[in-house]
């Protein structure tokens, strides 16, 4: 059983080194798409939940935290929502869903031209509670997991980009 998954995982190696695939990030060549992200300086985000965000995106974006020259500027713009998810038949609500959602552009500090630009939504949910205390913990717990989630989607999209730029070029 253990020698059939052995060949069985070489042939799938041997297929996806066949089709030319190579993982987002890779470092092989003179394209590193890690220096690119690790150039984006943030901009347009205030409040709690928008230092969230930044925090997030700076740690996906530049992990090492290296002292980078920004060739590039992020400006996003958060809204958020709550709607009442779960209702009781006496009309309570027991759960929210929470809707955070960035639109970003990405723009060349050198002459501020568009490079980039969309929009990513997240959504996470959280009880409400009788206590008042756990209602806002909770809340705040969905915030910071939205915020998260929306990090690293901005970092997926803005890799992309940066990947299929340098592929074309």
């Amino acid at each position: 059983m253990a020698a059939r998954r052995i060949v069985v995982l070489g042939f799938l190696g041997l297929a996806l080194a066949g089709c030319g695939f190579r993982p987002l990030l890779y470092r092989g060549n003179d394209n590193d798409i890690r220096g690119e992200l690790a150039a984006i300086r943030i901009t347009g985000l205030g409040g709690r939940l928008g230092q969230q965000l930044r925090n997030a995106l700076e740690d996906n974006l530049n992990p090492t935290a290296l002292e980078t020259p920004a060739r590039y500027e992020l400006a996003i713009r958060l809204t958020n929502t709550n709607s009442a998810l779960a209702i009781q038949l006496d009309n309570t609500t027991t759960r929210y869903n929470l809707t955070l959602t960035a639109a970003f552009q990405l723009k060349d500090s050198a002459d501020q031209r568009l490079v980039y630009q969309s929009t990513v939504q997240r959504v996470a949910s959280y009880n409400l509670r009788r206590a008042p205390f756990a209602t806002l913990t909770a809340q705040k717990d969905a915030e910071r997991r939205a915020a998260e989630e929306i990090a690293t989607d901005i970092r997926t999209l803005l890799a992309i980009r940066f990947q299929r730029r340098t592929s074309s070029a």
